[in-house]
């Protein structure tokens, strides 16, 4: 897996301000509108969003980023706010940011390593390959899950009150996306078997033994051959 580059100044600037596009931007964008009226945010959005996408271009490996066409649909909604005035496209940003991770996630399934497969190996350098496939299938759940968000916020930015709007994109969709991650991790505990000290880990130890699986007792022998491998205590 290639190093990635270390991120200056500028592209960690750039790194928040779309963070803060992703996270802040439905919660605020209301307020924001009424201060200062479409067409002002809405250009100041387009400056923010094509300095980001540049900067972040910059910062990481080009099947991590967003496709040329995901930039220029982002700076394409942004300025057509700003011109005709209308509210609907600042509403479709949520969408857009939902649809590039999606695109981001399909990509790297395509391409070589899937992103759960660059972060596992990333944090775990040793872990055995036979996590490839798990991590392969939760990055194509996860893919669809932004694909889902990305079209239901189409939908209610068209199709429904501004209040429905805001709830999916303040908060509903986060408690989903949550609630998804639980699943996965608890999924991949019961698959995989290896459980830590803690006391989580301890009461799934207790109620599903890793010795009572074939991937269980697969996992556990290669972390204790590999551990045994770099002296460390089985």
């Amino acid at each position: 897996m290639p190093e990635l580059p270390r991120p200056n100044a500028r592209q960690l600037a750039a790194g928040v301000a779309v963070a803060v596009l992703a996270f802040v931007w439905p919660v605020f964008s209301s307020r924001l509108v009424e201060l200062f009226g479409v067409r002002a945010l809405a250009a100041s959005l387009l400056l923010v969003s094509a300095g980001s996408l540049f900067a972040l271009g910059r910062t990481v490996p080009r099947e991590l980023s967003p496709a040329r066409s995901d930039s220029l649909l982002l700076i394409a909604l942004v300025a057509a706010s700003a011109a005709s005035g209308e509210r609907v496209f600042l509403l479709l940003v949520p969408g857009f940011v939902q649809l590039a991770i999606a695109r981001i996630f399909w990509r790297s399934l395509r391409q070589g390593e899937s992103i759960f497969e660059r972060v596992a190996f990333a944090i775990q350098p040793y872990a055995p390959d036979f996590i490839r496939p798990y991590c392969r299938t939760s990055t194509r759940l996860w893919a669809w899950l932004f694909l889902a968000n990305a079209l239901v916020v189409a939908l209610l930015a068209f199709a429904a009150p501004l209040e429905s709007w805001q709830a999916f994109t303040g908060w509903i969709v986060w408690v989903a996306m949550a609630a998804v991650a639980a699943i996965d991790f608890a999924v991949r505990k019961l698959y995989f078997r290896l459980y830590g000290p803690g006391p989580l880990d301890r009461l799934l130890a207790r109620l599903f033994p890793a010795h009572d699986t074939e991937m269980g007792r697969r996992a556990n022998a290669y972390r204790r051959e590999r551990r045994i491998s770099l002296g460390i205590p089985p």
